[in-house]
This record gives C-alpha cells, sequence and structure tokens, in this order.
C-alpha cells in the first residue's frame, strides 16, 4: 500500500478517535465506556493498583512482610504526639494493629536499625502520654515483651528518635541567595564527560534525596542505579526522547514506586509526588558535589513499561517514576536556558 494511503488511513483514524473521546468526555459514564472499549490505555494502572492492594493485604498476613504500615502508622502516632492542645487519648484505633505489625516486621527480620528505633522511640513516647485504658495496656504490655525480647532496654528508651522542639533543630546555614544560586546554576546537563560517577558521592546525594517529605513517612521508592556506560545507556533509550545524547550517559538512576505501600486507589499518585520530591533534593544535592544531572520523561506507554519491568525485574505494583542521567558535565556542554516563571506568573490569591 502505498505510504500515502497509510499517512490517510492513520489522520483518519486519529480524527475518529478524536471525535469520539470528545463526546465521552461529556459524561463519566461517556469516559468509562471510551476507555472500556475503544483503549485500554489505563489498563495497567488499574491492574498495578489491584495486585498492590493484593500485595499490601498479603504483606499485612505475614506474607512476605513490609515496613510499610508500621512507618504509616508510627507516623500518626507521631502527629498525635505533637497536637496542641493534645488528647489524651488518641491513636486508640490502630495502636493493637501498629504492635502487632512491629512484632510481624521484627520477628521477619525486615527492619532496618533506623526504621527499629524510631519504632521504639515512637512507641516509648505515645505509651508515656497517653491515657491508661484496658487497650492501651494491653498494646503495651505487647509491646514491652516484644521489646525485651529483642533486647531493647524500654528504660532508657531511644530520646533523639521522637518528636523534637522545632528550636532543637540545627540552624540553617543556607541564605535565600544561596539556595538561589543553586537552582539557578542546576540546569538539564546532557553531555558528560567519560569520568565514572564515584559511589560515595551518589550515596551521600542520595542520603539527601531521602530526607524529602513523605506522606505518611512511607518513602515508597527506590533507586535503581546504573553506572556501567553501556548498561546505563540501554536503560536510557527505553525512555524514549533520549535519541542523540544517550550515548554519551556513564550513570542512569531509574526512580521506581511501590504502590503496595497503600491499600486503597486513592492513594495511588503519591508515588509520582514522593518520588518527585526526592529526585528534586537528589539533584541539588548532586549538583553541591560537582555532578550534573539531567531528568528523562518516563512514558505511560505499554511496550516501555514491558521493557523496563523486564530489564530492573519490577513487579506488577513497582511503577517507573523517571529517569536521571548522572555524570560530569562536559566544560563545553551547551544547556537550555529555559526560562521560567516568576512568582507574579504563578500565584493564585483567590479573593
Amino acid at each position: 500500500m502505498p505510504r500515502a494511503w497509510i499517512d490517510w488511513i492513520l489522520a483518519r483514524s486519529e480524527e475518529l478517535d478524536t471525535n469520539i473521546a470528545v463526546m465521552a468526555s461529556r459524561s463519566r459514564w461517556g469516559t468509562k465506556f471510551y476507555y472500556g472499549f475503544f483503549t485500554d490505555d489505563f489498563s495497567r494502572e488499574m491492574s498495578s493498583v489491584l495486585l498492590a492492594r493484593r500485595r499490601y493485604r498479603e504483606a499485612f498476613r505475614g506474607q512476605k512482610p513490609s515496613g510499610y504500615l508500621l512507618r504509616r502508622n508510627i507516623h500518626r502516632l507521631e502527629k498525635g504526639l505533637i497536637m496542641r492542645p493534645r488528647r489524651a487519648l488518641f491513636g486508640a484505633a490502630y495502636i493493637a494493629e501498629t504492635v502487632a505489625c512491629l512484632k510481624l516486621c521484627q520477628s521477619a527480620q525486615i527492619l532496618t536499625d533506623t526504621e527499629w528505633r524510631w519504632a521504639i522511640g515512637v512507641l516509648e513516647e505515645y505509651f508515656l502520654r497517653v491515657q491508661a485504658t484496658p487497650l492501651t495496656i494491653a498494646a503495651r504490655d505487647e509491646y514491652t515483651h516484644i521489646a525485651v525480647a529483642a533486647g531493647t532496654n524500654v528504660v532508657v528508651a531511644e530520646h533523639g528518635y521522637r518528636p523534637l522542639t522545632y528550636s532543637a533543630l540545627p540552624p540553617s546555614t543556607v541564605s535565600l541567595s544561596d539556595l538561589t544560586a543553586l537552582c539557578e546554576r542546576r540546569h538539564s546537563v546532557r553531555w558528560f564527560t567519560a569520568q565514572a560517577v564515584p559511589q560515595d558521592l551518589l550515596d551521600a546525594a542520595i542520603d539527601v534525596a531521602a530526607t524529602a517529605p513523605s506522606a505518611c513517612n512511607r518513602q515508597p521508592f527506590k533507586f535503581y542505579v546504573y553506572d556501567q556506560p553501556k548498561r546505563a545507556q540501554k536503560i536510557a533509550m527505553i525512555a524514549m526522547g533520549t535519541a542523540g545524547f544517550a550515548h554519551n550517559f556513564q550513570c542512569v538512576l531509574v526512580i521506581v514506586g511501590d504502590l503496595s505501600a497503600y491499600p486503597f486507589e486513592k492513594d495511588r499518585h503519591i508515588i509520582y509526588i514522593d518520588g518527585g520530591l526526592a529526585a528534586m533534593q537528589l539533584q541539588l544535592a548532586l549538583e553541591t558535589q560537582g555532578l550534573a544531572s539531567c531528568c528523562i520523561n518516563w512514558p505511560d506507554i505499554e511496550h516501555c513499561e514491558r521493557q523496563m519491568a523486564a530489564e530492573l525485574s519490577l513487579e506488577p505494583y513497582q511503577r517507573p517514576l523517571m529517569l536521571l542521567a548522572v555524570g560530569y558535565a562536559l566544560a563545553d556542554a551547551l544547556v537550555p536556558y529555559s526560562a521560567k516563571k516568576t512568582a507574579a506568573d504563578l500565584v493564585v490569591r483567590p479573593k
């Protein structure tokens, strides 16, 4: 078939699809009909969310336990502890669940030392402050048994792993002009030297990234690091949009979100929010160490998703969020000017 005919057919098909989409957009039922019969663009997301819900339930029941629920509940207790005024009784609805989850995670030995100390510190503070009721007393007794069995001295609990006053935080030594200069220096660099990215510098930057805000402190993401040039370049090409410059990448990170951190569909976008917050801090931390970076958009295209999932051995509920090329910039590398909007353009003050 002549190419002109193929182009004509494709153009008419796209036009027909657009017209159907416009009509379907006029109601929710039309939207459901369109995405149920005319395209399966959201099928991977729907499947991922349901599989994540199943994984979350299995983890809570002891099948390959994870620490997401424990992290969430410990953070909820922290928020109760910092309330003004603090209620005499709070957290009663989930304190037994929290202690049971602590026991499960401790038995499975999946908690890091920091997670364990944090959980112990917050629970100690909670049981010290909360009103004694049959429910909280039973939870405290069970918690004490777990802590003692683990060899933790609950009398001298970890004072550094519980809520603290704002005035106790270390003072900031970074001025607004310093921060502005750092942010203005950061540009998307696409041209790198052949110098390898030191692992210790990358790890130090990821430690900074890990301090970013995260909903209920779940931190539902991982950084998949590829610092062998050939492998890094292959991974980068999966994302598309990197043709013409991916061949000079020395290191590529894939930021992967874990939907199994959540039991409900309403939270399915949090991996993108939390991952994005961490990614920005990561880029700034890299810049302070002389390392340049470039955000690489991840397209939600089925064949790309399948290829990346196979390359990274991802579970169905793990989703790539974005890629980040990292390296030492070529001195004569050109970067886009990328004019930015200002507060005058972005601020909305409703009347």
